[in-house]
């Protein structure tokens, strides 16, 4: 294609370095390699940097921008971990087909991060023009546990609102659902499968459970449909069960999500759940334990807010739709908001439906015009908050 926009030289980059998470196999080489290339590239640009461990072998890196407006710092937030490269045909070399650019991590969110990245390097080279100081945060695990983005909050790094990178189409989201994740255990009696009523088979206890899951607590949630975001929803995601064809299984457990929107509470939602089960299966011969997994928060930024207002003046002055939107997935948005009380959005390019799939791009104008969508909330940020 020979596009020269540096933010996508950027991000080609980014694509040729393998960052997927530890989580998904053991192939997987983390972000160690990629938090180098962004410290290196803060390091030359001017910027402050310092790396903050996580946990072993990762660190998230935080750079400052300070320009003498602390109390109208700007964060720019993208992770850099990616899921596994899965079935996609060379992940790691960026390959552009028409304004298409290929590659695991382009869309998500690496395309953000490059974006980002080069939206400071032209404010370090202009910081008289800048109305806010400048945070960026390249952070490690969001695609299992967000780890990173926790790991921040607990930081002394102050700022006022957030600018969260994942691919929005360039729309400015202001609210996402979050999630109670868990699971489910049956356990029963292991026969042989030649005399199953010397046993008890744990999966048709498992399947009174799903129905409760199905009738009950499934069948109610369009009555909490939110304007934004839509309704809560739940999925039986996972299920395991038995060691082989001949014997009754004595165990099943089964993993479920259930997506929240905002005005619940994760762990409501996940007690709600559990006490339903258990009263329906009182008095059956259903027993289950039950794990949690994960409990995360929606987003609920007020549109009044000043991150949400300079988004949308910035994005009038671009010509993007200045349209305050929602979506079903979650972010790291919503910990900074619910954890740290900052107003922060999520914006970014390209397309949710093709993060994590097998053929991952994203529209390479679309990172052009995020990179210059971050410049200008830096530069109109502090603007906002003094109420110009």
């Amino acid at each position: 294609m020979g596009n020269e926009h540096p933010s996508l030289k950027t991000l080609e980059d980014l694509i040729r370095i393998q960052s997927v998470n530890p989580f998904f196999g053991e192939d997987a080489r983390g972000e160690w390699e990629i938090a180098g290339y962004v410290e290196r590239r803060c390091r030359e640009a001017g910027l402050k940097v310092h790396r903050q461990p996580v946990s072993p072998g990762r660190e998230n890196v935080v750079a400052e921008l300070r320009v003498g407006h602390p109390e109208n710092a700007l964060l720019f937030e993208a992770h850099m971990d990616t899921v596994s490269l899965g079935s996609m045909e060379n992940p790691l070399e960026p390959t552009y087909v028409g304004d298409r650019l290929y590659g695991r991590g382009a869309c998500d969110t690496k395309g953000s991060l490059a974006a980002m990245l080069h939206a400071v390097e032209e404010c370090a080279r202009n910081p008289e023009q800048l109305s806010s100081d400048v945070v960026l945060c390249a952070a490690v695990d969001e695609e299992r546990a967000f780890e990173g983005i926790l790991a921040f909050i607990d930081s002394d790094v102050s700022v006022a609102g957030a600018v969260v990178g994942e691919p929005t189409d360039l729309g400015i989201v202001v609210a996402h659902k979050g999630c109670a994740r868990f699971r489910l255990t049956t356990r029963g009696k292991a026969a042989h499968s030649s005399v199953p009523h010397e046993g008890d088979n744990a999966i048709y206890r498992m399947a009174e459970v799903m129905e409760v899951i199905k009738e009950d607590v499934e069948g109610g949630l369009a009555d909490l449909d939110h304007p934004l975001v839509g309704p809560p929803t739940i999925v039986v995601s996972t299920i395991r069960a038995g060691t082989q064809i001949n014997i009754v299984p004595e165990e099943c457990a089964i993993e479920v999500d259930r997506r929240i929107v905002p005005g619940e509470d994760a762990r409501e939602v996940l007690d709600g759940i559990l006490k339903t089960l258990q009263e329906r299966l009182h008095g059956s011969n259903v027993h289950f334990d039950a794990e949690e997994l994960l409990l995360d928060w929606p987003l609920d930024t007020p549109p009044e807010s000043a991150t949400a207002r300079c988004a949308q003046r910035v994005a009038s002055e671009m010509g993007l739709e200045d349209r305050l939107h929602g979506v079903a997935y979650g972010s790291d948005a919503s910990k900074l908001q619910q954890l740290k009380g900052v107003p922060s959005i999520v914006f970014g390019p390209g397309s949710i439906a093709q993060a994590h799939s097998g053929e991952e791009w994203v529209p390479a104008e679309h990172v052009e015009r995020a990179a210059e969508f971050y410049a200008g909330m830096v530069r109109g940020f502090g603007l906002t908050q003094r109420g110009g």
